[in-house]
């Protein structure tokens, strides 16, 4: 018998049975990889979701705090805390990781969200007594950034599946997965506050409520839960139904007399209200003393007192405006030029519209004017609410409209009227030395041009602006107060004086003077024979000096805004103290 190597034939059978078993165990060992599609899919179906609807629920939280702050404010220092708030969530649950490890979190995250409109509502209570830093820090963290650290704990949660520690070791396993979620999170709350929100905006007026859309979030989260405990339902109707029935910042009918019902104590109405583009835009009357107003967020763009059968037996013909600002900004129709121009040829153009009222006093005057208003309901709520003529109005970015007709020379204007403020600031893009060029280059020879800057003269950004107007209209112009110096000998340690400036340009080297006006100048109204006229004696000199930080000649040029992000918050917390004085709390408070 041949020695050596046996070799045995297994059955048929035998063998088709281990290849099975074979591929049966490679299939299951890959089903089991932290790795494997099923896996995946799961980690990403839980992580992915809830952090792209904490980054959807920024921005809107940010919308819900600027009605009772201002939008500059609530926006103070929030990515960072967004972002910091996201880590301390997720290293809290890599540090419990081995501690109730089937416990999730995504339901009650979900149950939070549903209850933070009403826990907002009755934090706004406070806000008079919180102030503008500690107030959006508090109502922060007790809805945001407090839901932020759940999100970062229910992201954390769900990667688990994935065992990166075990695949990249202890350190690599936290610091990559932690990097690049917050940087996605940085990212896509930015492209939701800047992009998706707006253009959702436009599809229906339900997803421009931001109360309504932390609702809408709040079952997205419970959808994507991978548990369902269902008595959480049961829990976070009531939230629903308070928002429903009780919320006054709800927009829904029975809110909107609930909240009328509310400020009528303070002796306030709500005529009308929306969200827009640039923010909560209303209407609210004054019962008592007879005036309207239309706010957008924490600031009012206008007002008028109302003709009363009081007032007019005591010779009022017309409804004044409130601030004289407004009527000063029409004196550009006084300015003498050569040859003088008759109202019924002239073109003019407004920057900003607030309530319409120097655009309205133009076109009473016969002259052709076009006016650039960025938000359709300021528009819509100055047609309505304060008698301004439809059909002369272009719903546009202002930048980009001037700078095309700047660069087509279609069509020039012999008055230009520049009136812009939001959120308690001057938005500084439409005072860069390319902004003012473009709409120097919109005047006729003859043209003229009024500005008004709200700022303080003691501070580097006012001079700055001021310097730039000065350049760019080759320092043919003036500024004026809109009120008499404030007096300081009573406090003489106290340097700040803000105020509404009034500047006045000409296109063509010629004196800044005024001629006097007459009663047809006036339109029948009483404040403007007080206020229409600049007084001599209200005249303030450009800086000349560099005792405000800013060398003269220095300019405000575009992509420098950011430079004077610290400026315009400490504008625009100051701003919302003098709100506060000029409206009831409550009337701030609930909308």
């Amino acid at each position: 018998m041949a020695k050596g190597r046996q070799t045995v034939q297994l059955p048929a059978s035998q063998r088709k049975h281990d290849k099975n078993s074979a591929q049966a165990a490679t299939q299951q060992a890959m089903e089991n990889s932290p790795f494997s599609p099923k896996t995946i899919r799961q980690v990403v179906g839980v992580a992915l979701p809830v952090l792209t609807l904490a980054a959807l629920l920024s921005p809107i939280y940010q919308q819900t705090l600027a009605p009772v702050y201002g939008a500059i404010p609530a926006s103070i220092n929030h990515t960072e805390t967004l972002m910091a708030t996201f880590l301390i969530g997720y290293v809290w649950r890599v540090l419990l990781q081995k501690v109730h490890t089937e416990f999730s979190i995504v339901p009650y995250l979900a149950f939070w969200i549903f209850w933070m409109p009403g826990l907002q509502a009755w934090i706004f209570k406070y806000s008079n007594g919180l102030g503008p830093i500690f107030g959006p820090i508090l109502t922060g963290f007790m809805s945001c950034h407090g839901m932020m650290i759940a999100t970062g704990y229910a992201v954390s949660q769900a990667l688990e599946g994935l065992e990166l520690q075990s695949q990249l070791g202890d350190v690599a396993g936290i610091a990559i997965p932690v990097v690049v979620l917050d940087l996605y999170l940085k990212v896509v709350e930015q492209a939701m506050g800047s992009a998706f929100l707006p253009w959702l905006g436009t599809l229906s007026d339900h997803f421009a409520s931001p109360v309504k859309l932390q609702l809408m979030i709040g079952s997205c989260v419970t959808l994507v839960s991978p548990e369902k405990p269902y008595w959480m339902f049961s829990l976070a109707l009531p939230a629903a139904l308070y928002g429903l029935l009780a919320n006054p910042h709800y927009d829904g009918g029975r809110n909107f007399d609930l909240l009328n019902t509310e400020i009528a104590a303070y002796n306030w109405t709500l005529l009308d209200r929306a969200w827009s583009n640039t923010g909560y835009v209303s209407v609210l009357e004054s019962n008592d003393l007879n005036y309207r107003v239309m706010r957008c967020d924490h600031s009012l763009l206008g007002g008028e007192w109302l003709l009363t059968s009081e007032r007019r037996a005591n010779g009022w013909m017309v409804n004044e405006p409130i601030h004289s600002v407004f009527e000063m900004l029409e004196a550009v129709r006084l300015m003498e030029i050569d040859p003088p121009i008759r109202d019924s040829d002239a073109e003019a153009l407004v920057v900003g519209l607030g309530i319409g009222t120097a655009p309205r006093s133009l076109m009473a005057h016969g002259i052709n004017t076009t006016t650039l208003e960025l938000d359709p309901m300021v528009s819509e709520y100055a047609t309505k609410y304060f008698a301004l003529p439809p059909g002369h109005t272009v719903i546009t970015d202002a930048v980009s409209w001037v700078s095309q007709s700047s660069k087509e020379q279609s069509k020039k204007y012999d008055y230009i009227l520049h009136d812009v403020f939001t959120g308690g600031v001057e938005p500084l893009l439409l005072f860069t030395n390319s902004f003012l060029s473009d709409l120097r280059n919109l005047l006729t020879p003859n043209g003229v041009v009024g500005l008004n800057y709200a700022g303080d003269l003691s501070t580097p950004l006012t001079n700055l602006v001021l310097n730039t107007i000065h350049g760019a209209f080759d320092g043919q112009c003036k500024i004026f107060r809109d009120a008499p110096p404030k007096d300081t000998a009573n406090d003489a340690e106290s340097k700040e004086d803000f105020l509404n400036m009034l500047i006045f340009c000409r296109n063509t080297p010629g004196p800044i003077t005024f001629r006097q006006p007459t009663s047809k100048d006036f339109l029948g109204s009483k404040s403007r024979a007080h206020y229409l006229l600049p007084k001599t004696e209200w005249e303030i000199s450009f800086p000349t000096s560099e005792d405000a930080g800013v060398p003269t000649g220095q300019v405000l040029q575009a992509g420098d805004e950011g430079k004077w992000k610290k400026e315009q918050e400490e504008s625009a917390i100051r701003h919302w103290k003098i709100m506060r004085t000029v409206l009831p709390a409550k009337v701030w408070e609930m909308w």
